[in-house]
């Protein structure tokens, strides 16, 4: 429904062409842009330029030539790299590997864990904790 309203107000804008567009200030101060001279002091004035209007250039119709012969030898070059693409033998996926750990293994680490802290009793250290633990993470992972 935007789309509408916007297309709409910009076909009717298109049939709005002025020669000169006043900027102007009303009895209230507020800007006011006008095509009509304004009545009391014009601040500012834009006459538009009669070459933007004209019929385009012979550059310009090169140009779109150019550009024109360049989509078309794109085209074709991406239909030809997407022919070649189907040609190809899709790789089958690689399979990942399956984990080696067995639960009998991490149980293990778990126990000898719990027995060297059983050993240990009060003199169980930081340092110790942290190399039991990484050693049950490395199996149990």
């Amino acid at each position: 429904m935007k789309r509408i309203v916007v297309m709409a107000l910009c076909l009717l804008a298109a049939g709005a062409n002025a020669q000169s567009v006043y900027k102007c200030r009303d009895g209230a101060g507020v800007v006011v842009y006008q095509s009509q001279a304004c009545s009391g002091r014009i601040e500012k004035q834009w006459t538009p330029d009669p070459g933007l209007a004209a019929a385009p250039s012979a550059e310009r119709t090169a140009a779109e030539r150019s550009i024109a012969r360049d989509r078309k030898s794109l085209q074709a070059s991406n239909r030809r790299m997407l022919a070649q693409q189907v040609q190809r033998r899709p790789v089958p996926p690689r399979r990942a590997k399956a984990r080696t750990t067995t639960v009998s293994a991490c149980q293990r680490a778990r126990s000898a864990r719990a027995a060297a802290h059983a050993r240990k009793g009060l003199h169980w250290s930081f340092d110790d904790a942290s190399r039991w633990d990484a050693r049950v993470f490395k199996v149990c992972r």
